[in-house]
């Protein structure tokens, strides 16, 4: 039994068709837990992190605290100042994850008294262990980001699907490519697991199918934004879906194209001001009619229980369209949303068959 839901509440009673684990998600609900995709973690939560330097007391361990709290006062926030000395060294802060893992994506939390931007331009990086503990010459995914991807807010990058079963590595490093630029934040978050991920964006359904909204899309958003690929959560990097009106039940919807037992979603929201409060997802037949709904709440990313990205288990459930919308008088704005097929399970007959050419294998070779 599966309950790695975030938070919701299903909206129609148990029934003999339904699964035992859908069952009792509806009278539990789900954890609070952000990122709680099935199976992985925050693999660098109280990891050991180093940075080229550190100052006004923001040591790196404060970068991998577990704790999300961005006001720098309450002392877990990391900080390394600007060096804009021409031929000075590219600053870097990099936590070891203690083995290789299997990465989906990596987070930063921002510091949130102060409006400063996280990086300037910068690299991320994830290298595997050489064999002898120290990162490899050769990474296994690498990629520079431009200041304005991160903004001054929380974002996401998701390297997981450079590979299948996500990025392998054990060091994830983070390196300033313009010294100009500080850098800090509250928390960086490498989530993933230490077995190969079954999902990652490379299996996501979702992506770029057609999509239908109960308004047009406003203030220069678009309306794949939704489904582009990119969980990027700062409306000012250009992938947060952004509705034009504002209502009860204003709606995004995506068509996934024929009917599909499903896994679970994963639904990114906006990470600044004016994102969505509550929102509901929802599962319908190719006819159009709701086969199952989940409630979400969306809490401040900076707060005691922070939403940004929400988990919903569809286990059991099988559909064609997925429908995002507001529950409240309120614009529908967020980032992505992420759906899973359910992978199957073998069948009785396929082992039992399997079994057979394996013993009819061994009497051959005996014979």
């Amino acid at each position: 039994m599966n309950l790695f839901a975030a938070n919701f509440i299903f909206r129609r009673p148990c029934i003999a068709l339904l699964s035992f684990s859908l069952c009792v998600l509806a009278t539990l609900g789900g954890s609070s837990q952000a990122w709680a995709d099935p199976g992985m973690t925050n693999l660098a939560a109280g990891k050991v992190a180093t940075s080229t330097r550190t100052d006004f007391g923001g040591t790196p361990d404060k970068g991998v605290d577990g704790n999300r709290d961005g006001n720098f006062g309450n002392g877990s926030v990391f900080y390394e100042n600007a060096d804009p000395t021409p031929g000075a060294t590219s600053y870097f802060y990099q936590v070891d994850l203690g083995q290789d893992d299997y990465i989906n994506r990596i987070q930063f939390l921002p510091r949130t008294d102060s409006d400063q931007n996280i990086f300037g331009n910068f690299n991320l990086s994830i290298f595997p262990d050489d064999g002898t503990g120290n990162p490899a010459a050769t990474p296994s995914f690498s990629r520079n980001y431009n200041g304005s991807y991160f903004g001054d807010s929380f974002a996401t990058v998701d390297p997981g699907a450079a590979a299948a079963g996500g990025a392998k590595g054990r060091f994830a490093r983070v390196t300033r490519l313009d010294n100009n630029y500080w850098m800090t934040f509250a928390e960086m978050e490498v989530i993933g697991s230490s077995t190969a991920l079954k999902y990652t964006e490379a299996s996501n359904i979702a992506v770029g199918k057609p999509v239908t909204t109960s308004s047009p899309p406003g203030f220069g958003a678009v309306i794949t934004a939704g489904n582009d690929g990119n969980i990027t959560g700062d409306f000012n990097a250009g992938s947060v879906y952004h509705s034009s009106n504002h209502s009860v039940g204003e709606f995004w919807e995506v068509d996934l194209g024929a009917s599909t037992p499903l896994s679970y979603a994963e639904l990114f929201t906006r990470t600044s001001v004016n994102s969505t409060t509550e929102f509901k997802v929802s599962v319908l037949d190719s006819l159009m009619n709701v086969v199952a709904s989940a409630i979400v709440d969306n809490s401040d990313v900076n707060g005691a229980t922070p939403g940004y990205d929400h988990t919903i288990d569809f286990t059991g459930i099988a559909g064609r369209f997925l429908r995002v919308e507001t529950t409240g008088d309120s614009y529908l704005a967020f980032s992505e949303l992420q759906v899973f097929a359910a992978v199957p399970e073998p069948s009785i007959l396929g082992l039992v068959s399997v079994a057979t050419l394996a013993v009819g294998g061994l009497r051959k070779r005996r014979g």
